[in-house]
């Protein structure tokens, strides 16, 4: 069986994501979802195929509302927002291409920023965040199992952490109520984990957000039975653990889903991160270079899978960044199909030339109908606000000079 392009089990975690029955959407609402997804072509297929049987998840239902631009102008606490609500970058969801030095072989790609908050790349950035969430809980966990030589397999829970709105603790400044937050984790039975931050809680019916602060925990430990009243007693504070249903998550493909879907509607902020390692997976406590000493086999294969997407089909050799020659005869008839680029395919010799970095070429970002935009550092757009308005930029105040030290 061929195994899906990209991240090992992301494709079909998807799949398995779509096909959960949680909402009944029409037809209409399901084809839109489908293309607004950011699934690959194959995907697309798979889905499609089962779009009158199979009802649209929540997690699939939640990137949808995000990317369709409902929030955008709808929430805004301190400068939080919900995800795809930033304006996004000039170059943000344009394709480029990478060739074989060796052979007439090309692949496309889509150019992502990484911000859950911009308006085209939330789906693709949130779904490499998720990743990341799963690949460092799953090696703490091998971790683990490494040092107990096989007799502990912890796994990690999915829990809900909220504090009354209602409560002093709200009053206090950022540095106690982390303080206090780290004694209570500690205190209930929770070692590390990550957490993921919530403003809002949402009708699940009309899809409408109300303010209600909590987050979501993926995280190591036993939480205590006991832990409300004994945060009550201890610190006065009315704070609720609670573990979700079916909380525990026994595979990397739970981790995968669980971070994917707090992601879709996680608070955004654009100088702020979204997701906080604490406890025993704070980056103090155990580093991703430490972690890495722990791959299992199928980690190992994971990586070679993920290699091989950055190499050619031909002769595994890695790809280089490339640029359509415009120059070659009615260039655009021979540009392959997209859904072929996405998988690699031959090319004609000549169509694509490698980019010479060496003499100050940039890497060139393609639209649908091939016109080129160029990567602006912060000095170039700087200097192209100065040229477009001189009369803004130029202007010098008068008496420049001190005359009393003349």
């Amino acid at each position: 069986m061929k195994q899906s392009r990209g991240y090992l089990a992301f494709s079909q975690t998807k799949i398995d994501l779509f096909n959960e029955v949680n909402f009944s959407l029409s037809k209409e609402e399901l084809q839109e979802a489908v293309k607004l997804s950011g699934y690959t072509k194959k995907d697309k297929k798979e889905l499609t195929k089962e779009i009158d049987s199979k009802t649209l998840t929540n997690t699939a239902r939640m990137w949808m509302v995000a990317l369709t631009g409902i929030w955008k102008t709808m929430i805004d606490v301190d400068g939080w927002k919900l995800p795809a609500t930033f304006n996004k970058y000039s170059i943000c969801g344009k394709g480029f291409f990478k060739r074989c030095q060796s052979h007439n072989f090309v692949r496309g790609f889509v150019y992502h920023c990484g911000r859950i908050g911009c308006e085209v790349c939330a789906k693709r950035a949130g779904a490499r965040a998720s990743k990341k969430i799963e690949r460092r809980i799953w090696l703490y966990s091998l971790k683990i199992k490494h040092f107990t030589k096989g007799r502990r397999n912890p796994l990690p829970s999915h829990i809900i952490e909220a504090v009354d709105p209602k409560s002093e603790f709200w009053s206090w400044n950022k540095q106690k109520q982390i303080e206090i937050i780290r004694k209570i984790r500690k205190m209930v039975g929770i070692s590390g984990g990550v957490e993921i931050s919530h403003l809002w809680a949402f009708d699940k019916s009309a899809m409408k957000p109300f303010y209600r602060p909590h987050k979501h925990l993926i995280s190591f430990g036993w939480l205590k039975s006991n832990a409300t009243e004994l945060i009550k007693k201890e610190f006065g504070i009315d704070l609720v653990y609670h573990k979700v249903r079916n909380g525990t998550l026994y595979s990397r493909v739970d981790v995968f889903a669980v971070a994917f879907y707090q992601l879709s509607h996680a608070a955004v902020k654009h100088n702020k991160h979204s997701v906080r390692w604490f406890g025993s997976l704070s980056y103090r406590n155990a580093s991703n270079k430490e972690l890495e000493k722990y791959k299992d086999e199928e980690y190992i294969e994971q990586d070679a899978v993920i290699e091989k997407t950055k190499c050619c089909n031909v002769c595994n050799e890695r790809l280089i960044p490339a640029k359509i020659n415009k120059s070659f005869r009615d260039w655009k008839r021979w540009i392959p199909p997209p859904e072929e680029l996405e998988d690699g395919c031959m090319f004609v010799r000549g169509l694509f030339e490698s980019v010479d970095f060496v003499n100050g070429e940039k890497l060139p970002y393609y639209d649908e109908i091939y016109d080129v935009t160029y990567k602006k550092t912060k000095n170039e757009e700087k200097e192209i606000r100065e040229n477009n308005r001189p009369d803004l930029y130029n202007k010098k105040t008068k008496n420049q000079e001190l005359l009393c030290f003349t």
